[in-house]
């Protein structure tokens, strides 16, 4: 034990105040970093922030220890077990406490430098150095040891604490180029000022200490500053609650990450959202279209052949479909909302696929209801893709001679059921392409829900239900 560092009598009570103060603080941030700390944090000053942690709870506990250690066990040195216990473990914990901070230090500036990975032994040699002068020097149990535990804080403090405080400092000015993505200025001000008072506490905690026959100790010591009029205490308390405050501070560095993360994980899923769009863009609406101008290439050429008067006003209508195609294609590249375009009433613009479409079959329309309906842009979107989907899946693989199509005008929506009765198809067979996820996934989009009904031999059912205006989420009666 050190008394001469800390006046730690009933009569000042100002300095047992202080020092209580001085380890509360470091207690305090090394318990903040654990409870703020992130595994799997992608920054090195978040991975190595722990370390520090635990020099903040140990060197804290150690400080208590000058306050809350009965004057009695200090005074019985080594020559008690009660005394080995607190005294030795007392000072045992110091050393443990500055072994984490050099820990810290090495690790965080070695991985910013590139250091080789042997570096991490650095920190467990200078310990264990310690503990063999600590061995070394030990005078006996029977013997007076107070001399010795003043040696071995003095070997801790400039083996461990100035290596550790001055390297830590470096590790973290050294971050600014890391952190720099994370977009928070506030972030470099907190990374200075948490290196200034490490280095403070270089001097205060590390190089300060009590007068000893050899250097530095026997001309820059706590003596030394008490003659200057500034006790060595009261630098150290000072640079303790200014590392502890700055550190705090730094904390921010997670939830930078985190907002970053966040920012960087919507990024990707709109980009994923976008090309998800254009694949089911492309396929439920330029493919499509295209597919129906080669069924009505097919059906000229049967013309052809049975009704040849007929051919010139069939080829008249593909050319405008073609020259449609085209203007979509040309809008859809210039990135326009084709929503914009469509009608905003979902049986309009039911009735104007069904127009567009070439369907093979008697088609018959019912609409039940009359509200006065209206879908957003992206909905009229969604639904015009839909149902030229399920219009060109009848024509392409069902076969089928009849199809029905029912509307129903609901209070908060409205319903829409396309049956024919083709060759149907196993709905629980595995994939299905892309046409069904298609479909599943736009009616999703537009706030609603789709089932599909079929099996062999017996049809097809397509129904969804979608809100009107997009505002409103529906769900199944």
């Amino acid at each position: 034990m050190n008394p001469s560092l800390h006046f730690l009598t009933k009569e000042n009570w100002q300095w047992n105040l202080l020092f209580f103060i001085y380890g509360l603080s470091f207690f305090l941030m090394g318990f903040g970093i654990l409870l703020k700390a992130r595994r799997g944090s992608n920054l090195r000053l978040g991975r190595c922030l722990p370390c520090l942690a635990f020099f903040g709870i140990f060197h804290g506990i150690v400080e208590w220890g000058y306050n809350f250690i009965p004057t009695a066990v200090v005074m019985e040195d080594c020559r008690t077990f009660r005394g080995i216990i607190f005294n030795g473990g007392h000072v045992l914990l110091l050393g443990l406490s500055y072994l984490f901070l050099l820990y810290f230090g090495v690790n965080l500036l070695g991985d910013i430098r590139h250091w080789p990975s042997w570096r991490k032994i650095i920190p467990i040699a200078a310990f264990g150095g310690w503990l063999f002068y600590a061995a070394l020097t030990f005078p006996g149990v029977n013997r007076d040891v107070n001399v010795w535990f003043i040696l071995i804080e003095i070997a801790a403090r400039y083996m461990l604490a100035t290596p550790g405080a001055l390297i830590s400092g470096l590790a973290i000015l050294a971050q600014g180029d890391e952190l720099r993505h994370l977009r928070q200025k506030s972030l470099k001000f907190f990374l200075n000022g948490a290196a200034s008072a490490l280095f403070l506490y270089t001097v205060g905690g590390g190089l300060l200490v009590p007068p000893a026959p050899f250097f530095p100790a026997n001309v820059f010591n706590t003596d030394f500053m008490m003659r200057l009029g500034l006790p060595a205490q009261a630098l150290r308390i000072f640079s303790s609650i200014l590392v502890a405050f700055f550190i705090f501070r730094l904390l921010d560095v997670y939830d930078a990450e985190e907002r970053y993360e966040r920012e960087k994980s919507r990024e990707r899923e709109m980009i994923w959202r976008e090309r998800e769009k254009i694949r089911r863009d492309l396929h439920d609406g330029i493919i499509q279209s295209i597919y129906a101008l080669a069924l009505g290439l097919q059906h000229c050429r049967l013309l052809l052949a049975d009704e040849p008067s007929k051919v010139a006003a069939r080829m008249f209508e593909l050319s405008q479909q073609a020259e449609k195609v085209i203007a979509d294609l040309r809008q859809y590249l210039a990135g326009l909302d084709l929503g914009r375009e469509l009608p905003p009433d979902p049986v309009a613009l039911v009735d104007k696929v069904m127009g567009e479409a070439f369907v093979k079959g008697d088609i018959k329309v019912k609409v039940r209801g009359n509200r006065a309906a209206v879908l957003d842009g992206e909905q009229r979107e969604h639904l015009y893709y839909m149902m030229l989907e399920i219009l060109s899946n009848i024509t392409r693989h069902a076969g089928a001679s009849q199809v029905w199509v029912d509307i129903d005008l609901e209070s908060d929506g409205f319903r829409v059921k396309i049956a024919d009765n083709g060759k149907g198809f196993l709905t629980t067979a595995p994939g299905g392409g892309h046409g069904l996820k298609n479909l599943n996934e736009r009616a999703a989009l537009a706030g609603g829900w789709l089932d599909i009904e079929s099996s062999p031999g017996r049809g097809t059912a397509v129904t969804f239900w979608l809100p009107y205006g997009g505002d409103e989420q529906g769900g199944r009666p």
